[in-house]
């Protein structure tokens, strides 16, 4: 019997290693829709978590992972109707997808996950997001007052990069896009969700005001059942990786934290269900 394979996609910055830390600690206290599955044990390896869970037992955020690590965790999962799912939680610098956009080249391990891959999740942490909203009005300004040879800005907008770092990752997964994609299904986290002052009701609509381009993007290419877009505070709050947060520690980190589903409602402390989403849809 075939079991699912999920790969993680986050940039430098995502609060992917945070969410990364509070999943597991909901995972070993069953505080969520998925377990990790008893047959398995505890993985072999779990040098990858010693930081960021003794930093989150103590109130403090975990230091930045460096930009040329690589390490990968398997947590095995399982969700109350015994459905099962295999996690590869991938521990590496961010700073990775920004050299598989700038180089147009994909290390050999991210070329496997993601031809294997069952299900992709992406974070984008919208208020670290570069955009250029007025773009097309300054650049024809500038043409007004330039003979051509002012240099072109050194950073992309958001909108372009995530758009050609997808259609980069397509590609290498044997991916077309003639037709609309339904595996791997797709589930984007809107990472440090507290950061954003926003009234919108679903996060989808939040990604659409934020990153038109890449919501477009991923709306027109993915099937409608095989995407879902997710707001995700994996912390609840800030902390600081110099001073202990009393309040987070007494409450204990598996009661921090929250999602906002994709049909919109009330915030849930189950960090899971984004994955058990695409666990159900297997």
């Amino acid at each position: 019997m075939h079991t699912p394979e999920i790969v993680l996609l986050g940039g430098p910055n995502s609060g992917k290693t945070h969410y990364f830390g509070q999943l597991y600690i909901r995972l070993r206290r069953h505080a969520g829709q998925l377990q990790i599955r008893s047959d398995q044990g505890t993985p072999p390896d779990l040098s990858p978590l010693e930081e960021v869970l003794h930093c989150l037992e103590n109130g403090r955020s975990a230091s930045h992972t460096p930009t040329k690590t690589w390490r990968e965790v398997l947590l095995p999962l399982v969700d109350a109707q015994g459905s099962e799912m295999n996690l590869f939680w991938p521990d590496y610098g961010g700073e990775q997808l920004e050299t598989v956009f700038k180089d147009r080249e994909v290390p050999e391990a991210w070329r496997d996950r993601l031809s294997k891959a069952d299900g992709w999740v992406l974070l984008i942490r919208l208020r670290k997001e570069t955009t250029y909203p007025d773009v097309l009005a300054e650049l024809s300004e500038r043409a007004k007052h330039s003979n051509g040879s002012e240099a072109r800005p050194g950073v992309w907008d958001a909108n372009a990069r995530w758009v050609e770092l997808l259609q980069i990752l397509l590609h290498v997964a044997g991916l077309g896009t003639v037709e609309r994609l339904r595996s791997p299904r797709l589930t984007v986290l809107l990472s440090c969700y507290d950061e954003l002052e926003t009234s919108e009701v679903l996060p989808s609509k939040v990604l659409a005001t934020h990153l038109p381009l890449v919501s477009a993007f991923i709306h027109s290419l993915w099937a409608d059942d095989a995407v879902s877009v997710w707001g995700l505070s994996a912390l609840g709050c800030a902390l600081d990786k110099d001073s202990e947060n009393d309040k987070f520690i007494d409450e204990g980190p598996e009661h921090q934290g929250w999602v906002i589903a994709s049909n919109g409602g009330e915030r849930d402390a189950d960090l899971t269900q984004p994955l058990a989403w695409l666990l159900k849809a297997s």
